[in-house]
């Protein structure tokens, strides 16, 4: 059987076997700790993220807060996903509400963010080549995306880690055999569950990691059955929390109907409630920054009240059913090219540094998309190719949130982590390609046989 070149580089070749292999797993681990260190310096002494709690971080800290305290929970509790304010409890919990508990919050934070580049690649060693993954960890290590929203109390970075976490685990659960397969799955669930708590989108991406984990037919009912567990223990608690703070069962979250009327109408901010009930106000980013829509105020209706928003933003299609079309292509547009991503966007010396990565990321991820879709189907490549359709269409599952919702370069940040790992199943891809030659031309060159046998 003939060994492709990407299996030869991979593998080695005597006598010296393993050793590229080893080269890349130093190189991976060599932009880790490279990355470990930026994340530190930045997460601790230029950037802690208890030092900018305000707007969406203040409204996670507060809502933590009283998780933490045990205090009555808000009916406004419900209206954003709580895994987030949820994990942030955490540490709230067991160092306080001062600034104790806001430093281990932060560190918190710190620690899922080291644990990208670490996930990514463990993910990637599974799907593509072991010099793809290396790179892909490299690429995750040093982006500036995924580095600066470690020092913000968001929902990207969690939202990335549980997301590769789940992936992660399915596909050794699918690897596995017996009980280890059954339990593996069933933290596989867990981490799906906690994914969705934090970003109710990440659906379509626990529907793609149950279909890896349940591909192996003969324990497919048994993992289903512990996986599916799993899955559901976060689920309900979220749910039954959410019931509890708004006294009726509402889902993950209530701000569906808001994001739906904000992704087909012309909006720019909308504020709901009155002096008795208190105001709400919400925004896109993508929108203050554009400059683009109106202002609505509801004076008789309050933020979740999803129906009533839906009904809305149903009207603005059915009065220009044709504008959709692009109304549709904009909402994708807005996921990467028309603003730069918030809260970095506030400070200036984050703003130069996001926004050229956040540009020229967007404007090279189609044509990444494409060339993927092309080396996948390549036949000499069919060890990769299950993998790299995973990771395509994990990349893809963003799309229907700016298709049904809006969109924002926060939306897509999670699934920034396939894009990179396409890139890097790219550039390994051309370097294979490169190595290949050289073999070839070294062999036709005068004494190039006898040199390769040395």
């Amino acid at each position: 059987m003939t060994m492709s070149g990407e299996e030869r580089l991979d593998r080695g070749s005597q006598p010296h076997s393993g050793a590229p292999a080893r080269a890349w797993d130093r190189f991976a681990l060599a932009f880790i700790v490279a990355g470990t260190v930026f994340r530190v310096v930045w997460g601790i002494f230029f950037h802690p993220a208890l030092n900018y709690v305000y707007s969406d971080m203040g409204g996670y800290v507060v809502r933590a807060i009283r998780v933490a305290a045990g205090a009555t929970l808000d009916r406004f509790d419900t209206f954003y996903p709580p895994g987030t304010h949820l994990l942030l409890a955490a540490p709230l919990w067991l160092f306080g509400h001062g600034r104790l508990g806001l430093w281990a919050a932060s560190i918190l934070w710190l620690l899922l963010s080291v644990a990208v580049p670490v996930l990514a690649w463990r993910v990637a060693l599974r799907l593509v080549s072991r010099r793809a993954a290396g790179i892909t960890a490299a690429l995750c290590a040093i982006w500036p995306l995924f580095i600066t929203y470690g020092g913000f109390f968001m929902s990207e970075i969690p939202s990335i880690v549980f997301l590769l976490l789940m992936l992660w685990l399915a596909l050794r659960a699918r690897e596995s055999s017996g009980w280890n397969a059954v339990v593996t799955g069933m933290l596989a669930g867990i981490a799906g569950g906690i994914a969705l708590a934090v970003r109710p989108q990440l659906v379509l991406n626990v529907a793609i990691a149950a279909f890896v984990l349940l591909q192996k037919k003969w324990f497919r009912a048994r993992v289903a059955a512990f996986a599916g567990l799993g899955l559901i223990l976060p689920v309900a608690s979220v749910l039954a929390f959410n019931a509890h703070a708004a006294g009726r069962f509402v889902g993950m979250s209530e701000n569906g109907g808001t994001n739906f009327f904000q992704g087909h109408c012309p909006v720019n901010t909308i504020a709901t409630g009155n002096d008795s009930t208190g105001f709400i106000e919400v925004a896109s980013p993508v929108a203050v920054q554009t400059g683009r829509g109106n202002d609505y105020v509801f004076p008789t209706h309050l933020a979740w009240e999803q129906s009533y928003f839906i009904r809305q933003g149903l009207r603005c299609m059915k009065e220009n059913p044709g504008g959709q079309i692009a109304v549709i292509a904009r909402n994708i547009a807005d996921l990467g090219i028309t603003s730069v991503p918030w809260p970095q966007s506030n400070y200036r010396g984050l703003r130069l540094l996001v926004r050229p990565t956040n540009l020229v990321y967007s404007v090279a991820l189609p044509s990444i998309i494409v060339a993927s879709i092309f080396l996948a189907r390549q036949k000499g490549r069919r060890r990769y190719r299950e993998g790299e359709w995973i990771l395509i269409l994990s990349l893809l599952a963003v799309l229907p949130t700016a298709v049904v919702f809006y969109g924002d370069p926060r939306f897509r940040v999670p699934y920034d982590v396939f894009g990179l790992a396409l890139a890097g199943s790219l550039i390994s891809a051309w370097l294979e390609h490169r190595s290949v030659r050289k073999i070839r031309v070294s062999s036709v060159a005068p004494g190039g046989a006898q040199e390769e046998a040395e």
